[in-house]
């Protein structure tokens, strides 16, 4: 892989050599480290092998035991918003290293679940599946006892793509025990799970088919949906002639309480970091170059934050390695900031650490 002035390679699809050739400086080197490799890929929008590649070293036992391709998983796939597969690696890195891994930070949940903008332990994740037999009954029981000594729980139905009558009355009496219980609770993908409950009603209303409904209810208290709760109790009344059961309010202690605490104030850290870069840093980002080169002017520590960026995009590394350098060489210290793992594992395939300090972003 050859680098040039503009940024062009000579393949296609980037190769695994370190660069031969950036702006003026010349130098030769070994093959890129296999993270390295990945990250390259991934500049080329080329996500699908860098993941490849990644997650062959979390498995390989010469590398597992590396966190980097581990924390750069985590990037990939938070940025390409594959929450299932993140949840499930944040699962073995627990197991692998014997600590959290980093809080989610995208999406609307993160507000859901205060404790994942508090980059607090997330090892109460409990994703309720059918074991090998295909059977749900057993697992609701880990579910109850898993949930109840942990004290909180965030519970994933992504796996439910059916449900008998007899565990839906099962997975009630479970959940309706923790909500009186006062047990927190968040929970991933309950519209999946609502749609098999959906699907299991049908037009002739009997005793058999009644936990489907009431199942539903739960799930509704227990999110807080007041409206589709009264509807689903007008259909309720139709269908068996009885009265629905009653609304009840469920409380989750830990939101409640972070919702009654004030925002923190910005810490100084954050406006050390005097000039952002942000989104896709590529061939089209002239204005962000430009401004940058005119923000260096002005003093002597030159602190670029890139928690905003989501790729830099392999045809523009050259060009962003000689505004980088072209700042070092006029005499002023550069600090890139706030690198997420992917980003960071790129810019030193490049060899910006020769003319910046580079600064991962914290995990947790």
């Amino acid at each position: 892989m050859a680098f040039t002035a503009t940024g062009t390679h000579s393949a296609a699809r980037p190769g695994p050599r370190a660069a031969s050739r950036v702006g003026t400086e010349e130098y030769h080197s070994a093959p890129l480290p296999p993270a390295q490799e990945a990250a390259v890929l991934y500049a080329a929008n080329l996500a699908a092998p860098a993941e490849a590649i990644l997650k062959g070293l979390t498995r390989d036992p010469a590398t597992r035991t590396n966190k980097q391709p581990w924390l750069m998983l985590f990037d990939l796939f938070e940025i390409t918003q594959n929450r299932s597969e993140y949840e499930a690696l944040s699962l073995l890195y627990t197991v692998r290293f014997e600590q959290s891994p980093p809080a989610w930070v995208g999406g609307d949940e993160a507000a859901a679940d205060p404790r994942r903008a508090q980059s607090r332990e997330r090892k109460d994740f409990f994703a309720l599946k059918p074991n090998t037999l295909g059977e749900l009954a057993p697992e609701i029981q880990k579910l109850v006892a898993f949930a109840e000594s942990m004290g909180t729980v965030r519970i994933d139905f992504a796996k439910i793509a059916s449900i008998t009558a007899s565990e839906a009355a099962l997975l009630a009496a479970a959940l309706q025990r923790l909500r009186r219980a006062g047990t927190p609770m968040w929970f991933n993908n309950t519209e999946s799970l609502e749609q098999v409950l959906r699907a299991a009603f049908n037009e002739r209303a009997s005793d058999a088919i009644r936990s489907f409904w009431l199942l539903l209810f739960e799930l509704y208290v227990l999110q807080g949906k007041n409206e589709p709760f009264e509807e689903l109790g007008m259909e309720y009344a139709v269908a068996f002639e009885i009265s629905p059961p009653s609304w009840e309010v469920y409380v989750n202690s830990v939101a409640q309480a972070a919702a009654r605490t004030p925002a923190a104030p910005a810490t100084p850290a954050t406006h050390a970091a005097g000039f952002s870069m942000k989104g896709v840093i590529s061939t089209a980002s002239q204005n962000q170059f430009a401004e940058l080169a005119a923000h260096a002017a002005a003093g002597t520590e030159i602190v670029v934050d890139m928690s905003k960026v989501l790729r830099v995009d392999f045809t523009a590394g050259a060009q962003f390695f000689e505004v980088v350098k072209a700042i070092q060489l006029a005499g002023k210290r550069v600090i890139l900031s706030n690198l997420s793992e992917l980003n960071a594992a790129l810019l030193e395939a490049f060899g910006f650490n020769r003319h910046a300090i580079l600064i991962r972003r914290k995990a947790n």
